[in-house]
């Protein structure tokens, strides 16, 4: 369950994620920079799992995963995948792997995956079939819920556009808005999402530039104003 936008920078780009999960699970660890295959990464841990919802590599390639529509229940959790991914070196290289790999043993994900200079790519998994869209800019933001699935993600979207229409163009601050908005009350349809049950847990915010990834985490609902913490790692040239 999860909220997910970005926007591109002249020399990178920033993506921005609220973590929906129950109040039953445990608290994730926050980013730390890690190496996988030679590759460094920053990523977050999920420590009921292991793995990751988000992160992002030397070589400015992010990847992030939302809980799909379809089959719920798989022998793998979905989160492994993304320290695996990671150690990919371009945002296309993602994808070949993930068209290629047997995804069986995962239950449905989406996963967004993106790098400077190039559009974002989609990839759907629903339990059976993938839907993979290298042209992926239209479906921003993405929205996942166990809770009215197509309920929430047209009311998250019907916000998001509020707040463009509003605005009049795509930056930042209509991205961080969006982010910590209730769209009238904090309920299971708005962005920052508040149930009896469930919660937005974290909010990350990755900006990638030519020089850097920074990584601003923190673990509460970004409407709560918590203190965050931020990790920086160079980029490999």
């Amino acid at each position: 369950m999860c909220t997910v936008s970005w926007l591109h920078d002249r020399d990178g780009y920033q993506l921005l994620c609220n973590r929906d999960e129950k109040l039953s699970r445990s608290p994730a660890l926050p980013p730390a920079i890690r190496q996988r295959d030679g590759i460094r990464y920053v990523a977050p841990v999920d420590t009921d799992f292991g793995g990751a919802w988000i992160g992002t590599n030397e070589r400015g390639v992010s990847v992030c995963l939302l809980n799909g529509t379809g089959t719920t229940c798989g022998a793998r959790s979905r989160g492994l995948l993304i320290p695996e991914l990671l150690t990919a070196v371009r945002s296309k290289e993602v994808v070949e792997r993930v068209s290629t790999a047997d995804l069986s043993p995962y239950a449905a994900f989406t996963l967004a995956i993106l790098e400077p200079g190039r559009p974002a790519a989609v990839i759907d998994w629903d339990g059976r079939e993938k839907a993979i869209r290298p042209q992926g800019e239209h479906m921003m933001p993405l929205v996942s819920s166990s809770f009215d699935s197509q309920g929430v993600q047209a009311r998250r979207r019907e916000e998001f556009a509020r707040r463009l229409d509003a605005a009049g163009k795509l930056d930042s601050s209509v991205l961080f808005a969006f982010h910590e908005s209730h769209g009238g009350r904090a309920d299971a349809y708005s962005p920052c999402m508040h149930r009896a049950d469930a919660k937005t847990v974290s909010f990350s915010w990755i900006r990638v530039t030519s020089a850097a990834v920074k990584f601003f985490y923190a673990p509460a609902a970004p409407c709560q104003w918590r203190p965050g913490q931020s990790q920086t790692l160079a980029l490999h040239r």
